[in-house]
């Protein structure tokens, strides 16, 4: 490749379902490539199936690229209109005798049946694959690949219905928009020979090859639903952050030469070279995921922070909640949550006083001795108190447990329990603090009022 020539790379999705992550990842490796040498990231359209592309999946594709902060340069191309342009290069090679029509079955070179799909494939124009070949690709994260011609059949460019197919169609718009690179998935390694012999049958330059690796589930089966959250759109919805899916989504089948996991994306940028991605396939550990999630989340701004979960709740979560508040409570459990999702649930005691608690821990909460007693006369220390702050509480408590010789925790555990319907959580203190006076009254109340 000429050293002075402008790397030019794309991202082709079909709209005929979600942004996936293994889709998400092509696009990130061909964004990241562009941005790290300085070119251009093309966003392609290939909406040729009428009958699956929507606009719905178009929408949300653009706007998952626009999430991640996958910016592309120019304007999208989009494949349908472009149908012209693709029979004109088909009536070429017609021209120059190297393809013809077909008005019925397609035939391979023993003159047996092509069973393509269950549909005949009626005034199709097809390229003849010339024999006695040897289709040679250098692929950047695979290196050379030798393909012989003979294993290939004659290859449909033009369908009955007038759309192009895959191959054809991908090549064309390559060359039209200049593409240096193809940057997509090992699972297309087998379509490279055909689109080959497609460039030079037209005259057009052969770009290079980078098929990167497939992602796969922690049983080393094919990434799918059985695996977690497919698509871009189900991640953001759980409350991942984009800059930890990123980061993530970049360790899938790449690594920097420090193995450092924990990257900006300056960093990345400045460090990604398509040519260091490994050529075995990669697995995709949603643990993992969930700790570098946690990890971004903890060094939010607690005002971002508490920005982003607002999003997540509901106005019924949020009443009688003010900012001064929820900001501490968000401060309380930053570092207890995986994701944005995870707030709710976490502090849910908090926004919610339907706490059903749970009928064996309650039975053997009130089976310690002397139980009620001691909770009776907390609550009525509680009461007391002006001001219902940390260290009040944490004095009142610490004080009785004196007075009745026992220990703090005898007082502690059941209490956490009571407020929070849980065994474990945030400090107890800090509790009593954000849920104030009047609802550990009434949730104490409650409790004692069901003992024997």
């Amino acid at each position: 490749m000429n050293l002075e020539e402008e790397i030019r790379v794309r991202f082709a999705p079909s709209p005929t379902g979600y942004l996936h992550i293994g889709s998400a990842r092509t696009a990130l490796f061909n964004w990241l490539y562009a941005r790290h040498t300085g070119g251009k990231f093309i966003l392609r359209i290939e909406d040729t199936d009428p009958e699956r592309s929507k606009e719905e999946f178009l929408d949300e594709i653009l706007d998952s690229l626009r999430w991640l902060g996958l910016g592309w340069d120019g304007e999208p191309v989009f494949q349908s209109k472009r149908l012209d342009v693709y029979r004109e290069f088909a009536n070429q090679l017609l021209r120059k005798g190297l393809a013809y029509e077909a008005e019925g079955e397609i035939r391979d070179k023993e003159g047996n049946v092509i069973k393509d799909s269950e549909r005949i494939i009626q005034k199709a124009i097809i390229f003849k694959v010339p024999q006695g070949r040897t289709i040679t690709i250098s692929d950047l994260v695979h290196g050379k690949i030798e393909v012989d011609s003979s294993t290939i059949k004659d290859q449909v460019m033009i369908k009955s219905d007038g759309f192009p197919t895959y191959n054809f169609a991908c090549v064309i718009d390559d060359a039209d928009l200049g593409i240096t690179c193809v940057i997509r998935g090992d699972d297309h390694i087998s379509n490279t020979p055909k689109q080959i012999l497609f460039y030079e049958a037209l005259g057009f330059k052969v770009p290079e090859f980078a098929h990167v690796p497939l992602i796969l589930g922690k049983d080393r089966s094919r990434m799918s639903k059985r695996h977690g959250a497919i698509s871009i759109k189900e991640y953001r919805q759980a409350g991942y952050l984009p800059e930890a899916l990123v980061n993530f989504i970049t360790l899938l089948g790449w690594a920097p030469r420090d193995n450092k996991e924990i990257m900006s994306i300056d960093n990345i940028i400045k460090e990604f070279d398509i040519k260091n991605v490994k050529s075995v396939n990669t697995i995709f550990d949603i643990d993992k995921l969930n700790w570098m999630n946690s990890e971004y989340i903890r060094v939010l701004d607690i005002d971002t922070l508490a920005s982003l979960i607002k999003e997540f709740l509901d106005k019924k979560d949020l009443a009688g909640l003010d900012e001064v508040n929820l900001k501490k409570l968000v401060r309380l459990f930053t570092v207890r949550i995986k994701t944005l999702g995870e707030f709710k649930q976490e502090a849910g005691y908090f926004l919610n006083d339907d706490l059903n608690y749970d009928a064996g821990q309650l039975e053997k909460l009130t089976q310690k001795p002397n139980i009620k007693e001691h909770l009776t006369k907390f609550r009525d220390a509680l009461s007391g108190l002006n001001e219902f702050t940390f260290s009040n509480t944490e004095a009142v408590l610490r004080n009785l447990a004196k007075n009745l010789n026992i220990p703090a925790g005898e007082l502690i555990h059941p209490s956490r329990f009571i407020l929070t319907g849980r065994t474990v959580g945030p400090g107890i203190f800090d509790i009593f603090e954000l849920l104030g006076k009047e609802k550990v009254l009434k949730r104490f109340e409650a409790v004692i009022r069901s003992f024997y």
